[in-house]
């Protein structure tokens, strides 16, 4: 599995994967975040800064074939190399678009057999399994920081940053 990032649903799904028995490949734009995915599990990890490239050493980290499944949050911007790093007759879950919307050429999809799957929600049989894995296993999310809710634009200022790892949490009283 190819996650991107490490924020929190790219963590959440490399712990879930974990939790399978899958190897896991994570994308960064920062080694030391890259180093912390790792201590989470991560097998081998990219840093897609300095290698741009990522989908062609995704494909070198598994001999050529590609992962069998891409959690890309990132939308157009990273799509077509999601696709270029994904097996024949793999699997593509769409789960953001923080790179923004955009044209994307749907032939690899073709070519390739592969499923592309937008998720938004789940339903509430898959939120209530999820939470059952998740008690079973002690799965804990990663929380980067925790803000006051008087300090919610410092959060978001936070995590516009890129700097976070994990989820940032806005607390609630």
């Amino acid at each position: 599995m190819l996650v991107q990032g490490t924020g929190g649903v790219s963590l959440f799904a490399l712990q879930f994967a974990k939790l399978a028995g899958a190897r896991v490949i994570a994308t960064s734009s920062s080694d030391a975040k890259l180093a912390r995915a790792r201590e989470l599990g991560a097998s081998d990890g990219i840093n897609y800064k300095t290698t741009p490239d990522w989908d062609v050493a995704t494909r070198n980290l598994t001999e050529g074939l590609g992962v069998d499944h891409v959690v890309e949050v990132g939308g157009a911007g990273t799509l077509p190399r999601s696709m270029k790093a994904v097996r024949l007759g793999g699997h593509i879950a769409l789960i953001g678009v923080l790179t923004g919307g955009g044209q994307v050429d749907p032939m690899p999809l073709l070519m390739k057999n592969i499923r592309l799957q937008g998720i938004y929600v789940g339903s509430r049989a898959m939120f209530e399994a999820m939470n059952r894995a998740i008690a079973l296993h002690k799965l804990k999310p990663v929380i980067d920081r925790v803000f006051p809710f008087e300090q919610a634009v410092a959060a978001y200022q936070h995590l516009e940053s890129g700097a976070h790892f994990g989820k940032v949490v806005i607390k609630v009283e």
